[in-house]
């Protein structure tokens, strides 16, 4: 049922957005009494948790670093996270807008990120470059979400994802060479 529960939780807030979400619209959704759902979820704020939890824990299972090539496993993580934003709109403005330090899988992508810009860019200002290129995803994310939806041979959403590949490939070399 806990499951059931983030799966619907999930698509009202695609839906709906996540401001417009309550608990009182799942239970609804689910058909049950609003308290049932509390016998699983303390409050709002842990359902939110697992909800983020989950979306990015099925996004590091995605994001298996096996390149060897710092720069290839960087634009290959930031393609998917991008992909994440895309598929999960409603969540991605929320983790925009609010902290993301409650949120483990989120601090661990930060910190992998750090690792590999470190790697390629041993001894400059990493948290800057990190900042502008987490923005530059999201701002592009953003802008693609509200596109109408394609799909690929895999069935994934993917509206002009050539387009954002190509500009992020861009950045990276300016970050690179700067």
């Amino acid at each position: 049922m806990k499951e059931k529960i983030i799966q619907t939780a999930l698509r009202i807030c695609e839906k709906d957005g996540y401001e417009s979400f309550s608990m009182r619209k799942l239970a609804t959704k689910l058909d049950l009494d609003p308290m049932a759902i509390y016998h699983y979820f303390e409050n709002k704020e842990a359902l939110t948790k697992a909800m983020v939890e989950q979306i990015f824990d099925r996004f590091q299972k995605e994001i298996l670093i096996t390149n060897k090539n710092p720069k290839t496993s960087l634009k290959k993580i930031l393609i998917e996270y991008w992909n994440l934003f895309i598929e999960y709109p409603g969540m991605s403005l929320y983790l925009i807008k609010n902290s993301h330090t409650d949120f483990p899988s989120v601090l661990s992508l930060n910190q992998t990120l750090l690792n590999l810009l470190s790697n390629l860019q041993p001894g400059k200002d990493i948290e800057k470059m990190l900042h502008i290129i987490i923005d530059f995803i999201h701002g592009n994310a953003l802008a693609f979400s509200s596109l109408p939806k394609g799909k690929n041979k895999g069935g994934r959403i993917l509206p002009n994802q050539k387009a954002f590949e190509s500009s992020l490939s861009y950045l990276l070399d300016l970050v690179f060479d700067s």
